[in-house]
């Protein structure tokens, strides 16, 4: 899973990154709210942990900027804060879960877990008449048979389903599928067009000069 982490606590916020590696996830963390929104993509992220009181902008005014740009990665509040209304606020602004300092990293991971699970389908998306996606284990199937996917395109299937009927852009593509290397326009073209050819369908659109679109009419 890929965490983003806001937490300007310089302590807290190593520990909880190098808990969450140990357990296999990939984590990006960053002490305030500004580097946040300047360097990453929240799009491109399974889950955020977000603590409210940080500098140059709190994690209530991330978390509303994020929402307000159609973001929907699910987020988790994680702050000493005890006061009802600040409390009901982050749930407001979207919030799945708020967890009061101190905690056990256990619990931490437990409730992030919870919330990334509770918006990804269990089971598995019609993409179209002979495809389908297993969200859960991240599997392509088309008539019934799982496709043997290299990682790259496994990513690029992954963020589209993730996305389906929004733009993924190819700055998100770059970001995730890539890991933010500075690969050619050629790069993503050519990788789409052999996906094109495994799914055997036109709804993944061309949003020119854009990026693509997963349609899915539910």
């Amino acid at each position: 899973m890929k965490i983003l982490l806001l937490e300007d606590e310089l302590h807290l916020r190593n520990n909880i990154t190098k808990y969450f590696t140990i357990k296999g996830h990939d984590v990006d963390a960053y002490e305030n709210g500004e580097e946040l929104l300047k360097d990453a993509n929240p799009a491109d992220y399974d889950c955020m942990i977000l603590d409210i009181n940080t500098p140059e902008i709190d994690g209530f005014e991330v978390l509303e900027y994020i929402r307000n740009n159609n973001i929907n990665t699910p987020a988790l509040y994680i702050s000493a804060l005890t006061d009802a209304q600040k409390v009901l606020r982050g749930f407001e602004l979207g919030a799945g879960d708020y967890l009061k300092k101190p905690f056990e990293f256990v619990e931490l991971e437990l409730r992030m877990l919870r919330i990334a699970s509770a918006v990804t389908e269990t089971q598995k998306i019609k993409l179209n008449n002979f495809s389908e996606y297993d969200y859960e284990k991240r599997e392509l199937y088309i008539d019934g048979q799982i496709q043997k996917l290299s990682v790259t395109q496994k990513r690029f299937v992954y963020i589209l389903v993730k996305h389906k009927n929004a733009l993924v852009s190819f700055e998100m593509l770059r970001d995730y599928v890539w890991e933010g290397k500075d690969i050619s326009h050629s790069t993503i073209l050519s990788t789409m067009r052999n996906l094109k050819t495994i799914f055997r369908s036109q709804n993944i659109r061309n949003v020119k000069g854009e990026g693509y679109m997963l349609e899915i009419i539910n």
